[in-house]
Protein backbone atom coordinates (compact mmCIF):
# COMPACT_ATOMS: atom_id res chain seq x y z
CA UNK A 1 0.00 0.00 0.00
CA UNK A 2 1.18 3.51 -0.82
CA UNK A 3 2.82 5.10 2.24
CA UNK A 4 0.98 8.35 1.51
CA UNK A 5 -2.35 6.54 1.75
CA UNK A 6 -1.32 4.93 5.05
CA UNK A 7 -0.32 8.36 6.33
CA UNK A 8 -3.71 9.85 5.46
CA UNK A 9 -5.66 6.96 7.00
CA UNK A 10 -3.75 7.38 10.24
CA UNK A 11 -4.48 11.12 10.29
CA UNK A 12 -8.21 10.60 9.70
CA UNK A 13 -8.37 7.95 12.45
CA UNK A 14 -6.59 10.34 14.77
CA UNK A 15 -9.05 13.11 13.96
CA UNK A 16 -11.98 10.77 14.61
CA UNK A 17 -10.52 9.91 17.96
CA UNK A 18 -10.26 13.67 18.70
CA UNK A 19 -13.92 14.24 17.87
CA UNK A 20 -14.98 11.31 20.05
CA UNK A 21 -12.94 12.59 22.96
CA UNK A 22 -14.29 16.12 22.53
CA UNK A 23 -17.88 14.83 22.51
CA UNK A 24 -17.20 12.78 25.61
CA UNK A 25 -15.83 15.79 27.46
CA UNK A 26 -18.16 18.49 26.15
CA UNK A 27 -21.44 16.59 25.83
CA UNK A 28 -24.10 16.40 28.48
CA UNK A 29 -24.10 13.28 30.62
CA UNK A 30 -27.33 11.81 31.91
CA UNK A 31 -27.09 9.54 34.90
CA UNK A 32 -29.64 6.79 35.18
CA UNK A 33 -30.83 6.41 38.75
CA UNK A 34 -29.62 3.23 40.37
CA UNK A 35 -32.32 0.60 40.21
CA UNK A 36 -31.79 -0.34 43.80
CA UNK A 37 -32.60 3.11 45.10
CA UNK A 38 -36.38 2.64 45.19
CA UNK A 39 -38.46 -0.25 46.48
CA UNK A 40 -41.74 -0.69 48.24
CA UNK A 41 -41.74 0.19 51.90
CA UNK A 42 -42.54 -2.56 54.35
CA UNK A 43 -44.24 -2.12 57.68
CA UNK A 44 -43.72 -4.48 60.58
CA UNK A 45 -45.64 -4.51 63.82
CA UNK A 46 -43.91 -5.94 66.86
CA UNK A 47 -45.95 -7.00 69.83
CA UNK A 48 -44.43 -7.18 73.29
CA UNK A 49 -45.15 -10.01 75.71
CA UNK A 50 -44.10 -11.41 79.07
CA UNK A 51 -46.38 -9.16 81.08
CA UNK A 52 -48.40 -11.12 83.58
CA UNK A 53 -51.09 -10.57 86.13
CA UNK A 54 -51.83 -12.57 89.24
CA UNK A 55 -55.30 -14.11 89.27
CA UNK A 56 -57.54 -13.06 92.13
CA UNK A 57 -57.54 -16.50 93.64
CA UNK A 58 -53.76 -16.55 94.01
CA UNK A 59 -53.50 -13.58 96.35
CA UNK A 60 -55.33 -13.84 99.66
CA UNK A 61 -54.84 -11.25 102.36
CA UNK A 62 -55.70 -12.32 105.88
CA UNK A 63 -55.97 -10.30 109.04
CA UNK A 64 -52.75 -8.53 109.94
CA UNK A 65 -51.07 -9.47 106.65
CA UNK A 66 -50.05 -7.27 103.73
CA UNK A 67 -50.51 -8.34 100.11
CA UNK A 68 -48.10 -6.40 97.91
CA UNK A 69 -47.42 -6.68 94.19
CA UNK A 70 -43.96 -5.20 93.71
CA UNK A 71 -42.38 -2.90 91.15
CA UNK A 72 -42.51 -4.06 87.54
CA UNK A 73 -45.24 -6.68 88.22
CA UNK A 74 -48.66 -6.12 86.68
CA UNK A 75 -51.75 -5.88 88.82
CA UNK A 76 -54.23 -8.63 89.64
CA UNK A 77 -57.16 -9.23 87.36
CA UNK A 78 -60.72 -9.84 88.52
CA UNK A 79 -61.20 -9.42 92.26
CA UNK A 80 -58.88 -9.12 95.24
CA UNK A 81 -60.68 -9.43 98.56
CA UNK A 82 -59.15 -7.54 101.45
CA UNK A 83 -60.17 -8.11 105.04
CA UNK A 84 -59.89 -5.92 108.10
CA UNK A 85 -56.58 -4.04 108.47
CA UNK A 86 -55.14 -5.54 105.33
CA UNK A 87 -53.43 -3.41 102.66
CA UNK A 88 -53.47 -4.35 98.97
CA UNK A 89 -50.92 -2.23 97.13
CA UNK A 90 -49.76 -2.28 93.51
CA UNK A 91 -46.61 -0.19 93.00
CA UNK A 92 -45.18 1.82 90.11
CA UNK A 93 -45.28 0.33 86.62
CA UNK A 94 -48.24 -1.88 87.71
CA UNK A 95 -51.47 -1.78 85.73
CA UNK A 96 -54.68 -0.67 87.31
CA UNK A 97 -57.20 -3.17 88.61
CA UNK A 98 -60.69 -2.43 87.29
CA UNK A 99 -62.80 -0.68 89.93
CA UNK A 100 -65.46 -3.39 89.88
CA UNK A 101 -62.94 -6.13 90.61
CA UNK A 102 -61.50 -4.84 93.91
CA UNK A 103 -63.50 -5.21 97.07
CA UNK A 104 -62.34 -3.49 100.24
CA UNK A 105 -63.87 -3.67 103.70
CA UNK A 106 -63.55 -1.17 106.54
CA UNK A 107 -59.99 -0.28 107.39
CA UNK A 108 -58.56 -1.62 104.14
CA UNK A 109 -56.51 0.47 101.65
CA UNK A 110 -56.40 -0.38 97.98
CA UNK A 111 -54.04 1.51 95.68
CA UNK A 112 -53.99 0.99 91.93
CA UNK A 113 -51.73 2.57 89.32
CA UNK A 114 -52.49 2.74 85.62
CA UNK A 115 -51.03 2.65 82.11
CA UNK A 116 -49.91 -0.98 81.90
CA UNK A 117 -52.25 -3.71 80.76
CA UNK A 118 -52.55 -7.00 82.66
CA UNK A 119 -51.67 -10.33 81.09
CA UNK A 120 -52.20 -13.91 82.20
CA UNK A 121 -50.28 -15.08 85.24
CA UNK A 122 -48.89 -18.10 83.43
CA UNK A 123 -46.43 -15.96 81.47
CA UNK A 124 -44.80 -14.40 84.56
CA UNK A 125 -41.78 -16.09 86.08
CA UNK A 126 -40.44 -15.25 89.51
CA UNK A 127 -38.02 -12.35 89.42
CA UNK A 128 -38.94 -11.30 85.88
CA UNK A 129 -39.84 -7.72 85.06
CA UNK A 130 -42.43 -5.96 82.98
CA UNK A 131 -41.36 -3.33 80.39
CA UNK A 132 -41.89 0.22 81.52
CA UNK A 133 -44.67 2.39 80.13
CA UNK A 134 -42.31 4.09 77.66
CA UNK A 135 -41.58 0.75 75.94
CA UNK A 136 -45.19 -0.20 75.28
CA UNK A 137 -45.13 0.57 71.54
CA UNK A 138 -43.99 -1.13 68.35
CA UNK A 139 -40.49 -0.17 67.21
CA UNK A 140 -40.21 0.46 63.48
CA UNK A 141 -38.58 -2.26 61.42
CA UNK A 142 -35.30 -1.49 59.59
CA UNK A 143 -35.70 -0.56 55.92
CA UNK A 144 -33.32 2.03 54.40
CA UNK A 145 -34.70 1.93 50.87
CA UNK A 146 -35.15 5.50 49.61
CA UNK A 147 -38.32 6.65 47.87
CA UNK A 148 -38.68 10.00 46.14
CA UNK A 149 -39.55 12.98 48.34
CA UNK A 150 -42.20 14.70 46.25
CA UNK A 151 -42.43 17.97 48.22
CA UNK A 152 -39.98 20.42 49.73
CA UNK A 153 -39.24 20.24 53.44
CA UNK A 154 -40.69 23.32 55.15
CA UNK A 155 -40.94 24.90 58.59
CA UNK A 156 -44.75 25.17 58.35
CA UNK A 157 -45.41 23.02 61.44
CA UNK A 158 -42.52 24.25 63.56
CA UNK A 159 -43.71 25.26 67.02
CA UNK A 160 -47.08 23.56 66.61
CA UNK A 161 -46.48 20.00 65.40
CA UNK A 162 -42.70 19.79 65.07
CA UNK A 163 -39.69 20.60 67.22
CA UNK A 164 -37.30 22.46 64.91
CA UNK A 165 -33.71 23.65 64.94
CA UNK A 166 -31.95 25.50 62.14
CA UNK A 167 -28.73 27.28 61.26
CA UNK A 168 -29.14 30.19 60.62
CA UNK A 169 -31.90 30.16 63.21
CA UNK A 170 -34.56 31.75 61.01
CA UNK A 171 -33.95 29.90 57.76
CA UNK A 172 -36.77 28.24 55.84
CA UNK A 173 -35.57 25.14 53.95
CA UNK A 174 -38.40 25.46 51.42
CA UNK A 175 -37.18 28.80 50.04
CA UNK A 176 -33.42 28.83 50.61
CA UNK A 177 -30.97 25.99 50.48
CA UNK A 178 -28.18 27.81 52.28
CA UNK A 179 -29.16 26.53 55.71
CA UNK A 180 -29.24 23.39 57.80
CA UNK A 181 -32.57 22.27 59.25
CA UNK A 182 -33.85 19.41 61.41
CA UNK A 183 -37.41 18.79 62.62
CA UNK A 184 -38.79 16.04 64.88
CA UNK A 185 -42.43 15.05 65.27
CA UNK A 186 -43.58 12.34 67.68
CA UNK A 187 -45.67 9.61 66.08
CA UNK A 188 -46.03 7.22 69.02
CA UNK A 189 -43.91 6.37 72.03
CA UNK A 190 -40.29 6.72 70.95
CA UNK A 191 -41.14 6.68 67.24
CA UNK A 192 -40.48 10.05 65.62
CA UNK A 193 -40.73 11.44 62.10
CA UNK A 194 -37.67 13.49 61.13
CA UNK A 195 -37.15 16.08 58.38
CA UNK A 196 -33.53 16.92 57.45
CA UNK A 197 -32.24 19.50 54.98
CA UNK A 198 -28.84 21.01 54.22
CA UNK A 199 -26.20 21.85 51.62
CA UNK A 200 -23.38 19.43 50.86
CA UNK A 201 -21.49 17.84 47.99
CA UNK A 202 -21.20 14.69 50.14
CA UNK A 203 -23.71 14.00 52.90
CA UNK A 204 -25.76 15.55 55.69
CA UNK A 205 -26.60 13.67 58.87
CA UNK A 206 -28.78 13.84 61.98
CA UNK A 207 -27.38 12.45 65.25
CA UNK A 208 -29.14 11.62 68.53
CA UNK A 209 -27.04 11.80 71.70
CA UNK A 210 -27.63 11.00 75.38
CA UNK A 211 -29.31 7.64 74.83
CA UNK A 212 -28.47 4.24 76.23
CA UNK A 213 -26.20 1.95 74.28
CA UNK A 214 -22.79 2.29 72.65
CA UNK A 215 -22.35 5.11 70.18
CA UNK A 216 -24.85 7.70 68.96
CA UNK A 217 -27.43 6.76 66.29
CA UNK A 218 -26.70 8.82 63.16
CA UNK A 219 -28.92 8.96 60.09
CA UNK A 220 -26.96 9.83 56.94
CA UNK A 221 -28.40 11.17 53.67
CA UNK A 222 -25.72 11.16 50.96
CA UNK A 223 -25.68 12.47 47.41
CA UNK A 224 -25.23 9.50 45.07
CA UNK A 225 -25.54 9.97 41.31
CA UNK A 226 -28.10 12.73 41.71
CA UNK A 227 -30.20 10.82 44.23
CA UNK A 228 -30.28 10.33 48.00
CA UNK A 229 -28.61 7.24 49.43
CA UNK A 230 -29.42 6.55 53.08
CA UNK A 231 -27.16 5.01 55.73
CA UNK A 232 -28.01 4.10 59.31
CA UNK A 233 -24.83 4.40 61.38
CA UNK A 234 -23.42 4.70 64.87
CA UNK A 235 -21.15 7.66 65.64
CA UNK A 236 -18.30 6.43 67.77
CA UNK A 237 -16.11 8.44 70.16
CA UNK A 238 -13.36 8.81 67.55
CA UNK A 239 -15.73 10.61 65.15
CA UNK A 240 -16.00 7.53 62.94
CA UNK A 241 -19.34 6.58 61.41
CA UNK A 242 -19.89 2.84 61.64
CA UNK A 243 -22.65 1.25 59.56
CA UNK A 244 -25.22 -0.30 61.90
CA UNK A 245 -28.79 -1.53 61.57
CA UNK A 246 -31.10 0.91 63.31
CA UNK A 247 -34.87 0.96 63.69
CA UNK A 248 -35.56 3.35 60.82
CA UNK A 249 -37.76 3.19 57.73
CA UNK A 250 -40.10 5.24 55.49
CA UNK A 251 -37.07 7.02 54.03
CA UNK A 252 -37.67 9.60 51.30
CA UNK A 253 -35.17 11.95 49.68
CA UNK A 254 -34.46 14.46 46.91
CA UNK A 255 -31.50 16.40 45.52
CA UNK A 256 -31.66 19.91 44.09
CA UNK A 257 -28.27 21.34 43.25
CA UNK A 258 -26.21 20.99 46.43
CA UNK A 259 -29.27 20.83 48.65
CA UNK A 260 -30.04 17.42 50.14
CA UNK A 261 -33.44 16.86 51.74
CA UNK A 262 -34.72 13.67 53.33
CA UNK A 263 -37.38 12.46 55.74
CA UNK A 264 -37.57 9.24 57.74
CA UNK A 265 -39.30 7.48 60.65
CA UNK A 266 -37.03 6.25 63.45
CA UNK A 267 -37.27 4.71 66.89
CA UNK A 268 -35.08 6.90 69.07
CA UNK A 269 -32.99 5.31 71.85
CA UNK A 270 -34.14 5.15 75.46
CA UNK A 271 -32.77 8.29 77.15
CA UNK A 272 -30.35 7.87 80.03
CA UNK A 273 -32.17 10.55 82.03
CA UNK A 274 -35.57 12.11 81.33
CA UNK A 275 -38.21 10.25 79.33
CA UNK A 276 -37.98 12.23 76.09
CA UNK A 277 -34.82 14.29 76.55
CA UNK A 278 -32.05 13.64 74.02
CA UNK A 279 -29.35 15.69 72.40
CA UNK A 280 -29.60 16.30 68.66
CA UNK A 281 -27.09 17.38 66.06
CA UNK A 282 -26.69 18.03 62.35
CA UNK A 283 -23.41 17.48 60.53
CA UNK A 284 -21.99 17.29 57.04
CA UNK A 285 -19.10 15.40 55.49
CA UNK A 286 -17.52 13.86 52.41
CA UNK A 287 -18.94 10.80 50.67
CA UNK A 288 -17.14 8.51 48.22
CA UNK A 289 -19.71 7.20 45.77
CA UNK A 290 -17.30 4.51 44.55
CA UNK A 291 -16.81 2.61 47.79
CA UNK A 292 -19.58 4.13 49.96
CA UNK A 293 -17.06 5.50 52.46
CA UNK A 294 -18.25 8.29 54.75
CA UNK A 295 -15.82 10.99 55.87
CA UNK A 296 -15.64 12.32 59.41
CA UNK A 297 -18.69 14.49 60.22
CA UNK A 298 -18.30 18.24 60.75
CA UNK A 299 -20.96 19.54 63.14
CA UNK A 300 -23.06 22.55 62.14
CA UNK A 301 -25.77 22.15 64.80
CA UNK A 302 -25.35 20.75 68.30
CA UNK A 303 -28.09 20.75 70.96
CA UNK A 304 -27.16 19.21 74.30
CA UNK A 305 -30.63 18.18 75.53
CA UNK A 306 -34.17 18.86 74.40
CA UNK A 307 -37.62 17.33 74.78
CA UNK A 308 -38.24 15.89 71.30
CA UNK A 309 -41.95 15.55 72.00
CA UNK A 310 -42.42 19.25 72.83
CA UNK A 311 -42.67 21.40 69.66
CA UNK A 312 -42.68 24.59 71.72
CA UNK A 313 -39.20 24.11 73.17
CA UNK A 314 -36.56 26.78 72.65
CA UNK A 315 -33.60 25.09 71.00
CA UNK A 316 -30.07 26.52 71.28
CA UNK A 317 -27.29 25.60 68.86
CA UNK A 318 -24.26 25.25 71.15
CA UNK A 319 -21.85 25.77 68.23
CA UNK A 320 -23.03 29.29 67.37
CA UNK A 321 -24.83 30.00 70.66
CA UNK A 322 -27.94 30.99 68.72
CA UNK A 323 -31.46 29.99 69.67
CA UNK A 324 -34.18 28.78 67.35
CA UNK A 325 -37.22 30.31 69.12
CA UNK A 326 -40.42 28.44 69.77
CA UNK A 327 -42.77 30.30 67.38
CA UNK A 328 -46.50 30.54 67.35
CA UNK A 329 -46.40 29.45 63.73
CA UNK A 330 -43.44 29.16 61.41
CA UNK A 331 -39.84 29.71 62.43
CA UNK A 332 -39.71 32.31 59.71
CA UNK A 333 -41.54 32.87 56.48
CA UNK A 334 -38.94 35.13 54.88
CA UNK A 335 -35.29 36.04 55.00
CA UNK A 336 -35.97 39.60 53.91
CA UNK A 337 -35.13 42.33 54.60
CA UNK A 338 -32.15 41.02 56.57
CA UNK A 339 -30.96 38.60 53.91
CA UNK A 340 -28.86 35.68 55.10
CA UNK A 341 -25.20 35.23 55.99
CA UNK A 342 -23.92 32.45 53.74
CA UNK A 343 -21.16 29.85 54.12
CA UNK A 344 -17.67 30.72 52.95
CA UNK A 345 -16.66 30.05 49.36
CA UNK A 346 -13.61 27.78 49.49
CA UNK A 347 -12.51 28.29 45.86
CA UNK A 348 -11.63 31.30 43.71
CA UNK A 349 -13.78 32.29 40.74
CA UNK A 350 -11.83 32.18 37.47
CA UNK A 351 -12.51 32.60 33.78
CA UNK A 352 -11.63 28.95 33.12
CA UNK A 353 -14.26 27.16 30.97
CA UNK A 354 -15.64 30.46 29.65
CA UNK A 355 -16.87 29.91 26.11
CA UNK A 356 -16.82 26.14 26.44
CA UNK A 357 -19.07 25.10 29.34
CA UNK A 358 -20.21 28.43 30.80
CA UNK A 359 -21.39 31.73 29.35
CA UNK A 360 -19.30 34.63 30.68
CA UNK A 361 -19.55 38.42 30.64
CA UNK A 362 -17.03 40.85 32.09
CA UNK A 363 -16.00 44.48 32.32
CA UNK A 364 -13.31 45.18 31.20
CA UNK A 365 -13.71 42.66 28.39
CA UNK A 366 -12.05 39.32 29.18
CA UNK A 367 -10.70 40.44 32.55
CA UNK A 368 -9.72 37.69 34.98
CA UNK A 369 -11.75 37.66 38.24
CA UNK A 370 -8.98 35.60 39.87
CA UNK A 371 -6.46 38.43 39.43
CA UNK A 372 -6.19 41.44 41.71
CA UNK A 373 -7.15 44.02 39.08
CA UNK A 374 -10.56 45.65 38.92
CA UNK A 375 -12.93 43.23 37.21
CA UNK A 376 -16.70 42.82 37.20
CA UNK A 377 -17.51 39.27 36.14
CA UNK A 378 -20.62 37.08 35.81
CA UNK A 379 -20.94 33.53 34.48
CA UNK A 380 -23.94 31.26 33.92
CA UNK A 381 -23.88 27.48 33.47
CA UNK A 382 -26.94 25.33 32.94
CA UNK A 383 -27.32 22.66 35.60
CA UNK A 384 -30.60 21.09 34.43
CA UNK A 385 -33.78 22.49 32.90
CA UNK A 386 -34.23 26.04 34.16
CA UNK A 387 -31.74 25.65 37.03
CA UNK A 388 -28.49 27.55 36.43
CA UNK A 389 -25.27 27.93 38.41
CA UNK A 390 -23.90 31.47 38.64
CA UNK A 391 -20.53 32.99 39.57
CA UNK A 392 -20.29 36.67 40.51
CA UNK A 393 -17.18 38.73 41.23
CA UNK A 394 -16.51 42.44 41.58
CA UNK A 395 -14.79 45.20 43.50
CA UNK A 396 -16.91 47.10 46.03
CA UNK A 397 -16.77 48.31 49.61
CA UNK A 398 -20.50 47.55 49.83
CA UNK A 399 -22.08 45.01 47.48
CA UNK A 400 -22.02 43.56 43.98
CA UNK A 401 -25.17 42.25 42.30
CA UNK A 402 -25.95 39.92 39.40
CA UNK A 403 -29.01 40.83 37.35
CA UNK A 404 -31.27 39.04 34.87
CA UNK A 405 -33.79 40.91 32.76
CA UNK A 406 -35.90 40.66 29.62
CA UNK A 407 -35.31 44.37 29.05
CA UNK A 408 -32.00 45.81 27.94
CA UNK A 409 -32.06 49.13 29.77
CA UNK A 410 -30.83 50.14 33.22
CA UNK A 411 -34.21 51.51 34.25
CA UNK A 412 -36.00 48.26 33.40
CA UNK A 413 -36.91 45.47 35.82
CA UNK A 414 -34.02 43.18 36.79
CA UNK A 415 -34.17 40.12 39.03
CA UNK A 416 -31.11 40.60 41.21
CA UNK A 417 -28.92 38.43 43.43
CA UNK A 418 -26.90 40.60 45.82
CA UNK A 419 -23.69 39.72 47.67
CA UNK A 420 -22.80 42.30 50.35
CA UNK A 421 -19.68 42.66 52.50
CA UNK A 422 -21.07 42.26 56.02
CA UNK A 423 -17.94 42.81 58.17
CA UNK A 424 -15.88 40.33 56.17
CA UNK A 425 -18.71 37.83 55.61
CA UNK A 426 -21.04 37.74 52.62
CA UNK A 427 -24.72 38.47 53.25
CA UNK A 428 -26.94 37.31 50.40
CA UNK A 429 -30.15 38.99 49.19
CA UNK A 430 -32.60 38.30 46.39
CA UNK A 431 -34.85 41.00 45.00
CA UNK A 432 -35.50 43.23 42.03
CA UNK A 433 -34.01 46.45 40.68
CA UNK A 434 -36.78 48.58 39.22
CA UNK A 435 -35.91 52.02 37.84
CA UNK A 436 -32.60 51.87 39.78
CA UNK A 437 -34.35 51.13 43.10
CA UNK A 438 -33.71 47.89 45.02
CA UNK A 439 -36.65 45.92 46.38
CA UNK A 440 -35.80 42.88 48.53
CA UNK A 441 -38.12 39.90 47.98
CA UNK A 442 -39.84 38.03 50.80
CA UNK A 443 -38.93 34.66 49.25
CA UNK A 444 -36.20 33.55 46.91
CA UNK A 445 -35.62 30.94 44.24
CA UNK A 446 -31.90 30.50 44.91
CA UNK A 447 -29.84 27.82 46.65
CA UNK A 448 -26.26 26.68 47.27
CA UNK A 449 -25.07 30.20 48.11
CA UNK A 450 -21.38 30.61 48.97
CA UNK A 451 -19.33 33.77 49.28
CA UNK A 452 -16.06 35.34 50.41
CA UNK A 453 -14.50 38.78 50.83
CA UNK A 454 -10.86 39.59 50.09
CA UNK A 455 -10.11 43.26 50.61
CA UNK A 456 -12.64 45.03 48.44
CA UNK A 457 -13.19 42.04 46.18
CA UNK A 458 -16.47 40.20 46.71
CA UNK A 459 -17.05 36.80 45.13
CA UNK A 460 -20.07 34.52 45.46
CA UNK A 461 -21.67 31.54 43.76
CA UNK A 462 -25.28 30.39 43.78
CA UNK A 463 -27.89 28.41 41.87
CA UNK A 464 -31.21 29.82 40.71
CA UNK A 465 -34.37 28.27 39.30
CA UNK A 466 -35.34 30.68 36.51
CA UNK A 467 -38.83 31.11 35.10
CA UNK A 468 -39.36 30.31 31.44
CA UNK A 469 -39.00 33.40 29.32
CA UNK A 470 -42.11 33.96 27.21
CA UNK A 471 -39.92 34.65 24.16
CA UNK A 472 -37.31 31.96 24.64
CA UNK A 473 -36.31 29.78 27.58
CA UNK A 474 -33.46 31.34 29.59
CA UNK A 475 -33.20 34.26 27.14
CA UNK A 476 -32.05 37.08 29.40
CA UNK A 477 -29.89 40.15 29.51
CA UNK A 478 -27.08 39.89 32.07
CA UNK A 479 -25.93 42.71 34.32
CA UNK A 480 -23.50 43.43 37.13
CA UNK A 481 -24.02 46.39 39.43
CA UNK A 482 -22.50 47.64 42.68
CA UNK A 483 -23.40 49.97 45.52
CA UNK A 484 -22.96 50.87 49.17
CA UNK A 485 -24.02 48.72 52.12
CA UNK A 486 -24.47 49.57 55.80
CA UNK A 487 -23.97 46.40 57.84
CA UNK A 488 -25.40 47.95 61.00
CA UNK A 489 -28.72 48.96 59.46
CA UNK A 490 -28.63 46.27 56.73
CA UNK A 491 -29.33 48.98 54.17
CA UNK A 492 -28.41 48.68 50.48
CA UNK A 493 -27.51 51.82 48.52
CA UNK A 494 -28.60 52.74 45.00
CA UNK A 495 -27.08 50.41 42.38
CA UNK A 496 -24.62 51.57 39.73
CA UNK A 497 -24.53 49.38 36.62
CA UNK A 498 -21.05 48.26 35.60
CA UNK A 499 -22.14 45.83 32.90
CA UNK A 500 -25.35 45.27 30.90
CA UNK A 501 -25.61 42.92 27.91
CA UNK A 502 -28.17 42.23 25.26
CA UNK A 503 -30.46 39.24 25.74
CA UNK A 504 -28.81 35.89 25.12
CA UNK A 505 -29.53 32.20 25.62
CA UNK A 506 -27.89 31.40 28.95
CA UNK A 507 -27.49 27.75 27.97
CA UNK A 508 -25.20 28.68 25.04
CA UNK A 509 -21.64 29.32 26.29
CA UNK A 510 -20.61 30.64 22.86
CA UNK A 511 -23.30 33.34 22.64
CA UNK A 512 -22.02 36.73 21.47
CA UNK A 513 -22.35 39.38 24.21
CA UNK A 514 -21.83 43.11 24.13
CA UNK A 515 -21.71 45.52 27.04
CA UNK A 516 -24.39 48.03 26.08
CA UNK A 517 -22.86 50.62 28.43
CA UNK A 518 -19.77 51.03 26.23
CA UNK A 519 -20.55 48.81 23.18
CA UNK A 520 -17.54 46.60 23.96
CA UNK A 521 -17.58 42.88 23.20
CA UNK A 522 -17.57 41.20 26.57
CA UNK A 523 -17.89 37.45 26.04
CA UNK A 524 -15.04 34.96 26.07
CA UNK A 525 -15.30 33.58 22.54
CA UNK A 526 -13.54 30.20 22.36
CA UNK A 527 -10.78 29.55 19.90
CA UNK A 528 -11.49 27.98 16.53
CA UNK A 529 -10.15 24.61 17.62
CA UNK A 530 -12.33 24.36 20.72
CA UNK A 531 -15.47 25.91 19.27
CA UNK A 532 -15.48 23.91 16.02
CA UNK A 533 -14.51 20.28 16.64
CA UNK A 534 -15.00 19.49 12.93
CA UNK A 535 -12.27 21.99 11.98
CA UNK A 536 -9.36 19.71 12.86
CA UNK A 537 -10.53 16.68 10.82
CA UNK A 538 -11.09 18.98 7.84
CA UNK A 539 -7.60 20.41 8.26
CA UNK A 540 -6.07 16.93 8.39
CA UNK A 541 -7.90 15.82 5.25
CA UNK A 542 -6.58 18.92 3.50
CA UNK A 543 -3.05 18.01 4.61
CA UNK A 544 -3.57 14.53 3.14
CA UNK A 545 -4.61 15.95 -0.19
CA UNK A 546 -1.64 18.28 -0.26
CA UNK A 547 0.64 15.34 0.56
CA UNK A 548 -0.61 13.39 -2.47
CA UNK A 549 -0.17 16.45 -4.66
CA UNK A 550 3.32 17.19 -3.45
CA UNK A 551 4.63 13.60 -3.69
Amino acid sequence: MDKRLIFCVLLVMLSGRFVGTYAEISGNTTTTPASNMTTIEENTTTSHSNISATPASSTIATAGNTATSHSNISASSSSMPATSENTATSHSNISATPASSTTATAGNTTTSHSNISATPASSMTPGSSVPSASTQFASVSPNTTVLTLETNITNAECGTQQLCVAEPSKCDPSVTGSCFFLAAKQQSGRNFNFDLSGDSDGYIAATLTGGVGEGDPTYVCAKSKGQVKFFSTILLNNSVLSISELNVNSVKGKIKGKTIQCSFLATVPEPKTRATTLGIGVSTGEYNDTNDSLGAPASVIKVNAVDLANPKSNVTNEITNTTTPAPTGNIATTVAPLGALIPELSTTITRQDCGSSKLCAAEPSKCDPAAGDSCYFLSAKQQSGQIYNFELSGQSEGYVAAGLSTSEIETGTHTTYICANDNGTVRFFVGTIVNLEINIKASQNSSNERGKVNGNKIQCTFSADLPDNSVRAANYALSVSSGSYDAQSVKLGKPKFQLLTRRANLSDPTANLTNLLNNATTNYAPSLLTSTPSFLPALLVTVCMLAFTAM
